[in-house]
């Protein structure tokens, strides 16, 4: 297993498949990626993966924009479930799953995010710009019924929008045998935060009061799952923090084939796709070796020791 410099080994690759979107929701950060015109190819993406293997990369997760909007993507999943790959997952929006949903299980998907931040048909199109509550929710259906497993609902905690909905969205994915994700709103040093921001910890109080057991996942940014008698929600805060930098395993990699080492750069990128296009796989194992080696504890806010002890 290959480590950073400060310690911390990548297992997981978090790849952008597309800038493309079929809703315009106020608040998204497009996973931190510059604008592109170029997509790779399934082929070009299970030849990087097959690379990232070799430096310990166990876990793959699909993302966007929205990947469903590939027409290709059953092949995306099929070229990233590689059998040394543990886990290839998927955030959507849910729009187009219910049409999809079995597919991608039997290409080799094994869970998926779905991001719903209400149950609310006025709200969702508040939030989304556009799009209809009624396919999400068919969306949903389709993945437990393809055997997705977990299903994760993404609940962006917004200020006077959603934040009365939390019990709600508990109930309902409990219901479903799903797990909530409640989301700290990401500061992209925009108008957005400072306007919707709404912090979680009354919440994550209640649940903690209200948990028969707490766990950590430390190989998800140390968040906490809360077990509670009827369902789980796990909470997310923001990256604004040494612990989250402290225990982060991923890379990124953006739809036109550069590795990106941090979700807030865009200055130290490292171009993958030249070399795998080519078939130069001794330089793309250079590049990936070149962006694990620029990898860097964006908010660090404790000394270096700690990061590297904290992993090892």
């Amino acid at each position: 297993m290959v480590k950073d410099n400060f310690g911390r080994p990548v297992t997981g690759l978090r790849i952008s498949v597309t800038d493309e979107c079929n809703l315009n929701c106020f608040y998204c950060h497009h996973e931190g990626c510059p604008a592109s015109s170029h997509e790779m190819t399934a082929d070009e993406i299970g030849k990087i993966i097959r690379v990232a293997t070799e430096f310990g990369i166990r876990k793959i997760k699909l993302t966007g924009g929205e990947p469903l909007l590939r027409k290709d993507i059953v092949g995306v999943v099929a070229a990233a479930a590689r059998p040394s790959i543990d886990e290839v997952s998927m955030t959507t929006n849910g729009i187009l799953l219910a049409g999809v949903a079995h597919e991608l299980a039997e290409a080799g998907l094994t869970r998926v995010n779905i991001s719903l931040d209400t149950l609310d048909p006025k709200t969702f199109h508040r939030i989304t710009g556009n799009g209809s509550i009624s396919n999400v929710f068919a969306g949903i259906d389709a993945a437990i019924d393809a055997g997705l497993k977990p299903v994760k609902l993404n609940m962006v905690l917004l200020a006077d929008l959603n934040e009365h909905e939390v019990k709600t969205m508990m109930t309902y994915a409990s219901k479903r045998g799903i797990i909530l994700q409640i989301i700290e709103l990401l500061d992209t040093n925009g108008g957005v935060f400072p306007a919707y921001h709404r912090g979680l910890d009354d919440i994550e109080q209640g649940l903690r009061s209200q948990a028969v057991a707490v766990r950590t996942r430390r190989s998800m940014q140390a968040r906490k799952k809360y077990i509670l008698q009827r369902g789980e929600v796990e909470v997310v805060r923001p990256m604004h923090n040494s612990k989250f930098c402290m225990h982060c395993t991923r890379l990124r990699l953006t739809p036109d084939g550069y590795l990106k080492p941090c979700l807030m750069r865009n200055d130290n990128l490292v171009d993958l796709l030249s070399p795998i296009s080519t078939g130069d796989l001794e330089t793309a194992r250079k590049a990936f070796a070149e962006a694990i080696a620029r990898r860097e504890p964006y908010f660090k806010g404790v000394p270096r020791e700690i990061c590297v002890h904290a992993r090892v």
